[in-house]
């Protein structure tokens, strides 16, 4: 009855083609720049297959504002393209305090230490660089730097730690399961979303952000468009202009009275949002539409 592909360059315009001649409807569910993730001597190839697809598309569906717009600016079609935000499972993110303290024993922090924490992949443009730079000259004594996951920035962000010499206060945690990241996430005194401000990381929208919200951590993050179109300025995240500027924030934020207040804004904000059930509707309704 109708197609649902996340694809672009691997089948995503083949799809369209096929989807066309059999007259069943294709939805795109478009969550990222495709020709930018990657520095590739390809990308102008893949930006090709975007522009096709959401020509071509019976409608796109973006999981952010900023999206969508970028969508559009490749020629999708205003009255064929909409915004379902992502679902999460919010449940998952509980915690208990007793674990948090011995996962913080198995990593040699002091349970004690504040901990600024970054979640995801390591790409090129991630802002980790700067992070770390940033936190290597201006660390206060009961302070640490936790990244969990890895990618091709990992080898750069581990001889840079070397230099700085400040491998005794950094944890590369790597890759964790889906099932233990909200206890890795419990370690964060503030989490932390430093990626460089472009068009890719505009467009996109980045899922640690409302993982971290859903596990009650302040959040601070360099202003991308897709975030403070969905969430507006006065929400309780905190938006600055720099990737060096993210650690700055995250380290006033220590010693806040409001930490406690903020995270519980911060789960309220994504149970509203992003709850499993208003996902589903949502792109229920899209696909009975089109079906129709």
């Amino acid at each position: 009855d109708v197609v649902v592909s996340f694809s672009v360059p691997t089948s995503g315009w083949q799809a369209v083609q096929v989807c066309k001649k059999l007259g069943v409807p294709l939805v795109l569910r478009a969550l990222d720049v495709s020709h930018k993730i990657r520095k590739s001597a390809l990308s102008p190839l893949i930006k090709v297959a975007e522009k096709y697809i959401y020509k071509n598309a019976a409608w796109v569906s973006a999981n952010n504002p900023a999206m969508l717009d970028y969508c559009l600016s490749l020629g999708a079609k205003r009255a064929k393209g909409s915004v379902e935000l992502p679902p999460l499972d919010v449940g998952r993110f509980s915690v208990t305090t007793a674990n948090t303290t011995k996962l913080k024993a198995q990593l040699e922090i002091p349970s004690s230490a504040n901990v600024c924490l970054y979640m995801g992949s390591f790409f090129y443009f991630s802002g980790l660089p700067e992070l770390i730079t940033a936190f290597a000259k201006n660390r206060k004594e009961d302070e640490y730097l936790v990244l969990v996951g890895g990618g091709e920035q990992e080898a750069e962000l581990r001889q840079l730690t070397a230099q700085l010499e400040i491998d005794a206060w950094v944890r590369f945690a790597g890759f964790v399961s889906f099932e233990d990241l909200p206890q890795y996430l419990s370690l964060a005194t503030v989490a932390v979303n430093p990626m460089h401000r472009s068009v890719v990381s505009n467009a996109a929208f980045p899922n640690k952000v409302i993982q971290y919200m859903a596990a009650k951590r302040p959040v601070v993050s360099t202003r991308l468009d897709g975030l403070v179109q969905t969430f507006g300025e006065d929400s309780s995240l905190i938006y600055v202009d720099s990737s060096e500027g993210v650690y700055h924030a995250a380290q006033k934020l220590y010693a806040s009275p409001g930490l406690g207040k903020i995270g519980e804004s911060n789960l309220q904000i994504v149970n509203e949002k992003f709850s499993i059930e208003n996902a589903v509707k949502a792109m229920g309704h899209r696909l009975e539409q089109l079906i129709g």
